[in-house]
């Protein structure tokens, strides 16, 4: 089983990057990340705990992400992000990529 995959976005300048990660016995989280496919540079750090649901491009240069964050798998979060900009949006407030950890936990990335 291929446990870390890659998928491009964005006209291919952008990679989403998913790795399954065993949580509990049984229960398999795909965690995400994304990178600029060129330069490598990190956009979202890849997080093993947050769960993507879904992906996808609502236009050219903005991804709508859907997620989970475990171990309580109930609560939805949905983010639009724009990885030219390095920014997204959360609950109606734009934030910087950098802050996208600590804005949906409201905890420092260790």
């Amino acid at each position: 089983m291929e446990y870390k995959q890659e998928k491009m976005f964005c006209n291919g300048n952008f990679k989403l990057i998913t790795e399954l990660n065993e949580f509990r016995m049984a229960l398999w989280i795909n965690g995400f990340g994304l990178e600029n496919a060129k330069t490598g540079e990190e956009i979202i750090p890849l997080i093993s705990f947050f769960n993507l649901d879904d992906i996808e491009e609502v236009n050219e240069e903005v991804l709508k992400i859907k997620f989970r964050i475990y171990p309580n798998g109930s609560q939805h979060y949905v983010v639009e992000v724009n990885p030219f900009l390095k920014s997204f949006v959360y609950e109606g407030e734009i934030y910087s990529t950098d802050q996208f950890y600590k804005t949906i936990t409201g905890e420092e990335w260790e």
